[in-house]
């Protein structure tokens, strides 16, 4: 019921297998905290973490500004995220 809490522990239990060094344990193996973005959400989301403006994914996607935002905020709670710097990090568009 709290897909961005989800979103962030898995970031944070990945994080940790990194630095386990290739732990492996069922629950590892199979939790799956967050739902997977939809081909739009992460289209957008892309477009987004990348520097544009909500107003010209809009218009390149022939969308309305408040559909893109609608887009964006499903992301945001799917990957546990705030701010577009963080949505850009949660797609490894910037480290």
């Amino acid at each position: 019921d709290r897909p961005r809490r989800a979103a962030a522990a898995d970031r944070r239990a990945a994080t940790a297998r990194v630095r386990s060094e290739g732990a492996r344990t069922p629950l590892l193996i199979l939790a799956q905290a967050t739902a997977p973005l939809t081909v739009r959400e992460r289209e957008i989301a892309l477009l987004a973490a990348v520097g544009n403006a909500s107003k010209d994914i809009a218009t390149v996607l022939a969308l309305s500004v408040r559909t893109v935002d609608n887009h964006l905020q499903h992301a945001y709670a799917k990957l546990g995220v705030t701010t577009r710097h963080e949505l850009a990090q949660a797609l490894g568009v910037v480290e």
